[in-house]
C-alpha cells in the first residue's frame, strides 16, 4: 500500500496501486490449481483378458529378390524367370504378403535400360519398396561414399 509523507501533491494521485492486483491473481491462481485435479473426468477402461490360444505371426518364407545379370537373365531368389512372366510371378509372389518389398540385385555390369524396364515392372507389380542389395565382398565406390 503507497502512502505518501505529505509533501506537495494534493488531492487524488493516479498512480495505481498493483499490490492488491497482484494478491488477488496469485490467490484465484493458487484456487485453480487446488480445484483442477479434482475436475478432471476418469475413464474406467476394461481389457480383456489375454487368449492362451493366441497364435503367433508366421514369419515370411524368405525376402523376394529380384536379379539381373550382365547378360541380361532376370531371376527371382535366384530361379531363372522370363522377362515376359515376371509381372505375373512377382504379382503371385506379393499377393500374400504383409510387406511389399522387393529386394533388388543386379550385376554391376547389368544394362541401364532393362535394369530400369526391370525396376518398372516390379513397381507396377505390387512392390511398395524397392530395396538395393550390396555385395559384402566388394568396397563401396567413393562416389556413393557419405562425406564426413
Amino acid at each position: 500500500m503507497s502512502m505518501s509523507a505529505g509533501g506537495s501533491k494534493k488531492g487524488a494521485q493516479s498512480d495505481i496501486n498493483v499490490t492488491p492486483l497482484v494478491d488477488v491473481c496469485l490467490v484465484l491462481l493458487i484456487i485453480f490449481m487446488v480445484m483442477l485435479p479434482k475436475n478432471v473426468p476418469e475413464l474406467s477402461v476394461k481389457v480383456p483378458p489375454e487368449s492362451k490360444t493366441r497364435q503367433k505371426p508366421q514369419p515370411e518364407s524368405e525376402n523376394l529378390v529380384l536379379g539381373l545379370t550382365k547378360d541380361g537373365a532376370i531371376t527371382i531368389n535366384r530361379t531363372p524367370v522370363d522377362k515376359a512372366s515376371l509381372k505375373d510371378t512377382l504379382e503371385n509372389q506379393l499377393k500374400f504378403r504383409d510387406k511389399k518389398v522387393i529386394f533388388v540385385n543386379f550385376d554391376d555390369d547389368a544394362v541401364y535400360g532393362l535394369a530400369v524396364e526391370v525396376l518398372d515392372i516390379a513397381k507396377h507389380s505390387g512392390a511398395d519398396v524397392l530395396g538395393i542389395m550390396k555385395n559384402k565382398d566388394k568396397p563401396t565406390p567413393d562416389s556413393l561414399r557419405q562425406k564426413t
